[in-house]
């Protein structure tokens, strides 16, 4: 689930268009050499970031204002990334939890209450936590709580200290 650095064929590829992405994620060097090449291969050229973009990347604590779309979107899922590898490592869940939402929101189509507990059934490759139960809901690590008696461990305070 970790998100890797630039590979050096994106390195070699991106040097040869006169970009520098040796401290770029793999996801932010591809969006920028994409960008760089769109319309030689036939896309649509690089626009700036959109305002519902640079709306949520400064909700979640990033700036994309100078990122195109592409760029500004690996961005932004990096940053979700990151969020969920530290909510996860500070909730340390294992299958058989009890866990809640934190907020009342709706998860793959299906509108959840925040005072329901899910128990815990896997955990993807991706992070995402998996709940037991017919068409039950999964979320991921940084909109749940493990539950524990009456006492709430916050994923909240893992984000809080990335």
């Amino acid at each position: 689930m970790r998100k890797s650095r630039s590979s050096s064929a994106q390195k070699n590829i991106a040097a040869k268009l006169g970009i520098d992405v040796s401290d770029d994620t793999h996801d932010v060097a591809a969006a920028r050499i994409h960008d760089a090449v769109a319309t030689a291969i036939g896309q649509l050229p690089p626009k700036r970031s959109t305002a519902r973009q640079r709306k949520f990347a400064e909700e979640i604590g990033i700036k994309v204002s100078k990122d195109t779309i592409r760029v500004a979107s690996a961005r932004i899922g990096d940053k979700l990334s990151q969020d969920n590898r530290h909510a996860l490592q500070a909730l340390n869940l294992k299958p058989g939890d009890e866990v809640a939402l934190l907020e009342d929101f709706e998860i793959d189509g299906i509108a959840t209450d925040p005072r329901q507990r899910f128990i815990v059934s896997s955990i993807g490759s991706n992070g995402r936590v998996y709940f037991k139960g017919m068409n039950c809901p999964g979320a991921w690590p940084s909109q749940i709580k493990k539950v524990s008696g009456q006492l709430f461990i916050q994923a909240e305070a893992a984000r809080d200290s990335a």
